[in-house]
C-alpha cells in the first residue's frame, strides 16, 4: 500500500501471489495433494496392528508431507488475515480523529467497519481467516501427532 490511493483487496491477492513467486523462484518447494493421505487418517486399529514396520514409516512420511501441504494453506490464511489486520488498523487510524480520544480501539474498529463498506469487506475477509487459521492450525497439529504415533509404532516393531 502506498498510502496514497485507496485500499484494495486486490492488494492483498497481489501480496500472496508475489510471495508465491518469490516461494518458486527461491527454490523453496512444497507437497502437494496426496490421496493416500486420506486411507493413513481413516485406518482402524485392526489395520494398523496389521502394518509392517516399514508400512508405518512410509505412511509416517506420507503425512508428514501431506502436513507440509496443508501448512502451505494455512501460511496464505496467515498472510490474509495479517494483511486484513493491518489493513484495518490504518483505515482506523485515519477514521479515528472523527473519535473520542478516549475511545477503544475495539469501539473505533467496529464503528469504522459498521460505516465504512470497504472496512467490512476487509472485517469479513480477516473473520473467515481467523477462522480458517484456528481450523488448519489444530488440523495440522492432529495430523502430527498421528504421523508421530505411526513413526514411533514403526520403531517399536522394528526392535520387537
Amino acid at each position: 500500500m502506498n498510502g496514497q490511493t485507496e485500499y484494495s483487496v486486490d492488494e492483498l491477492k497481489s501480496f500472496i501471489e508475489s510471495l508465491e513467486t518469490y516461494s518458486k523462484n527461491t527454490g523453496l518447494f512444497t507437497s502437494k495433494i496426496n490421496y493416500e493421505v486420506e486411507t493413513t487418517i481413516s485406518l482402524t486399529e485392526k489395520e494398523i496392528r496389521a502394518l509392517t514396520a516399514d508400512e508405518c514409516y512410509e505412511k509416517s512420511y506420507t503425512l508428514h508431507g501431506y502436513c507440509n501441504y496443508v501448512q502451505s494453506i494455512l501460511n496464505k490464511h496467515t498472510t490474509a488475515l495479517n494483511w486484513c489486520t493491518d489493513s484495518l488498523n490504518k483505515i482506523v487510524t485515519r477514521e479515528s480523529e472523527q473519535f473520542s480520544k478516549y475511545m477503544k480501539w475495539e469501539q473505533k474498529c467496529h464503528a469504522v467497519v459498521s460505516s465504512n463498506d470497504f472496512a467490512k469487506k476487509i472485517w469479513d475477509t480477516k473473520t473467515y481467516a481467523q477462522g480458517q487459521v484456528t481450523w488448519l492450525s489444530n488440523k495440522i497439529t492432529d495430523m502430527r501427532k498421528m504421523a508421530d504415533i505411526l513413526s514411533l509404532y514403526g520403531k517399536r516393531k522394528t526392535y520387537s
